[in-house]
């Protein structure tokens, strides 16, 4: 497939990476397994600052109506890459189109859907600059974040093997 090499910011690579987590149907779900962010570095994907990004499948899930993807590609639009300059119109429209899914995923408790509200409440993409609204949906984000590790943890410790009382 082709895929593109992309200096990314947080934002690009976190949701881009973690897009399959997203409200989305099975076969989104399927597609996006293979649209995950694979850095080019040791490090995460959060801290790279080189990723490769399959356009290809985020587009799909974008046009599929996956918020997280419409989302992706309207940051891709707005920053451009090596081989495309940035569009920084095409880009608000692409914001504004990723507005009501990311809504609905963000009330659901999606944190990746929170964050990229947030931001685009805090730099005005395609919605009204309102910091205060971004303030909010940043907290949104972090609850949903520390929701999600409880689930984790109590799930992880569920499923560990309980250890029999030794016999005296």
């Amino acid at each position: 497939m082709k895929t593109i090499a992309l200096m990314t910011a947080v934002a690009l690579s976190s949701l881009a990476a973690i897009g399959a987590e997203s409200k989305s149907t099975p076969a989104q779900a399927d597609n996006a397994a293979a649209a995950k962010t694979a850095c080019t570095d040791n490090q995460n994907s959060a801290c790279c600052g080189e990723c490769e990004v399959d356009v290809e499948t985020i587009t799909l899930l974008a046009e599929n109506g996956d918020p997280i993807a419409q989302y992706t590609i309207a940051w891709i639009a707005d920053n451009g890459t090596p081989s495309t300059p940035a569009d920084p119109e095409k880009a608000q429209g692409m914001y504004a189109k990723a507005l009501p899914g990311l809504e609905k995923a963000a009330k659901e408790g999606d944190p990746k859907a929170c964050y990229a509200l947030a931001h685009m409440y805090a730099e005005g993409k395609g919605v009204a600059k309102d910091t205060e609204k971004a303030k909010a949906m940043l907290k949104q984000c972090k609850e949903c974040f520390d929701k999600k590790a409880a689930e984790k943890s109590s799930q992880e410790g569920a499923a560990a093997p309980q250890q029999q009382p030794a016999e005296m």
